[in-house]
């Protein structure tokens, strides 16, 4: 893992993947054996280095270096079998916050976000990331969670992410994500520092089309009812 992390910030010294290095790269990844939490791991901490480069380096260099990575971990992940069974995750701990990462992570055209509230910034800043790589991204929030403190809701929106809430005296209460229509994320998690620090929280990831499609449904629903958030 570590030989593989640093292959990979070496990388990016020039920006792109040669085809030699991800010749080597895949060499590796195939003789190393890796589990999917440990692709998942890798492929986080590829996005952490693409999101560290912006400020320095050209966008365009950058993301088109962050999808040639992108692709040999999400090849890797591929060939390591069945991954689509149910996963349940819980917190406190960095279980549920990994789990999300993860699943955001492996985004390739849409993320449909409708949680209560969402103040942590290891997710915000992979939103975010997201976002800026070309993928579709919109966030539905609660209207009165947007005014506390460390809300990422502000932050998300300057990005250029559509946000919509609710503008009413009840809650949007939701806590679920609905990526690419393939993968659902639900449970009572919010994205916040508290759940993963001190909350008992769970979250649920099924790829099961029937919840997918009412998730969808309710998703849309609310997009048509609520408002853009300004």
């Amino acid at each position: 893992m570590k030989e593989l992390l640093e292959m990979f910030e070496k990388t990016f010294e020039d920006q792109k993947l040669s085809s030699a290095e991800r010749k080597a790269l895949t060499q590796i990844i195939r003789e190393s054996n890796l589990k999917n939490n440990q692709v998942g791991f890798l492929r986080n901490q590829v996005f952490d280095i693409a999101r560290g480069a912006f400020k320095s380096y050209p966008a365009l260099q950058v993301i088109d270096w962050l999808e040639q990575a992108n692709k040999l971990l999400l090849k890797s992940n591929a060939n390591l079998g069945d991954s689509r069974s149910n996963e349940i995750y819980f917190s406190p701990g960095d279980a549920c916050l990994n789990a999300i990462n993860h699943a955001l992570s492996k985004a390739r055209q849409t993320i449909n976000i409708c949680v209560f509230t969402i103040s942590d910034n290891r997710i915000t800043n992979n939103i975010i990331a997201c976002h800026q790589s070309g993928i579709k991204v919109r966030v539905i929030t609660d209207d009165d969670k947007t005014q506390d403190k460390g809300s990422d809701i502000y932050q998300m929106h300057q990005a250029g992410i559509p946000i919509r809430t609710d503008e009413t005296p009840n809650h949007m209460h939701h806590k679920f994500a609905i990526i690419d229509n393939d993968t659902l994320i639900t449970g009572s998690y919010n994205w916040t520092r508290s759940a993963a620090q001190y909350n008992h929280e769970n979250i649920f990831i099924t790829y099961d089309k029937g919840s997918l499609k009412s998730y969808q449904e309710e998703f849309d629903k609310l997009w048509k009812e609520f408002i853009d958030y300004q």
